[in-house]
């Protein structure tokens, strides 16, 4: 069984759970978020599950994916397998991202104690604390914050992905 990290590091998609697919999408794979928070006057804009967060646009657009491990181990919805892993560590994630011929390039941290790394075909972020575990783990397009799922689908027909 492929590590669900790596492979979203890899692919900029978790499992089923992908940027650009529609809210109707999410509730049919994963079923409704355990929390939301929102702006007092809308919808909301960021569903949780366990260990993972995804922004939704006002077009109800999956336009933000994050996992945010709480502690040694990540926990990912229930339809997504395996449930719970151990967060990998930085450098277990980048030697099993260059096994499958993945480089990521290490980027200018934006906090003292932090290393950020960047897996160019998937434009995943990947931050690491001091000690070496994961922060956060995410992958974001604001542009999809503007429009509708329509644009990626063009954009993904266009570059073959």
């Amino acid at each position: 069984m492929l590590d669900p990290i790596t492979d979203f590091a890899a692919r900029g998609a978790l499992g089923p759970l992908r940027l650009g697919m529609h809210r109707s999408e999410l509730l049919a794979e994963l079923g409704p978020p355990d929390g939301t928070t929102g702006q007092p006057e809308g919808e909301p804009v960021m569903w949780c599950y366990d260990d993972l967060q995804i922004g939704l646009s006002g077009h109800h657009v999956v336009w933000h994916i994050a996992i945010e491990p709480s502690g040694s181990r990540i926990t990912l919805p229930a339809p997504m397998r395996p449930r719970m892993i151990e967060a990998p560590a930085k450098d277990t994630l980048l030697h099993d991202l260059a096994s499958r011929g993945e480089a990521a390039e290490e980027c200018v941290p934006y906090a003292p104690g932090e290393s950020w790394w960047r897996v160019p075909t998937s434009g995943v972020l990947l931050p690491f604390r001091e000690d070496g575990s994961p922060n956060n783990i995410h992958l974001s397009d604001s542009s999809l914050l503007r429009s509708g799922p329509d644009r990626l689908t063009r954009e993904r027909g266009r570059s073959g992905r």
